[in-house]
């Protein structure tokens, strides 16, 4: 019997190298207070290191006269083996994206749940992630 090899994409992580926080008054969630969500995905490719890949999540919150809260975080992925363009393209621009944003949604969510007065609990929606992702050569490119 014969064994296809899969195609693995490997997560090794995220970090968050900015972590921006203004805030105006404290914010309590009610149906008057809307928060609004912008968030950019990017990619990056390291020439030293042709297998692996960055996604770059700039992610900002904000509250007219109460807050804003901006974070970059940056998740590190590894194609294991030699992919087809096409299929390279949906790992990064479609599955790298979906299985980092739990961790960046998370993260925020335990932020704001330790800020106090200053805001209440912040859980964002779910994203759904399409299109293609700008690239970057640089990793901290605005």
């Amino acid at each position: 019997m014969e064994v296809a090899d899969q195609i693995q994409l490997k997560f090794h992580g995220v970090d968050f190298p900015v972590i921006n926080l203004k805030s105006e008054n404290p914010f309590v969630q009610s149906p008057g207070n809307i928060i609004n969500i912008d968030i950019k995905p990017k990619v990056f490719y390291p020439t030293e290191q042709p297998d692996y890949f960055k996604i770059i999540q700039e992610v900002t919150l904000s509250s007219s006269n109460f807050f804003e809260l901006f974070i970059i975080s940056v998740g590190t992925f590894e194609l294991k083996a030699n992919v087809d363009e096409n299929l390279k393209k949906v790992f990064v621009n479609i599955n790298a994206p979906a299985i980092m944003f739990p961790y960046v949604r998370a993260f925020i969510t335990t932020l704001t749940t330790n800020l106090g007065n200053v805001t209440s609990p912040l859980i964002i929606p779910t994203q759904f992630f399409k299109g293609e992702l700008e690239e970057v050569q640089h990793l901290m490119e605005k």
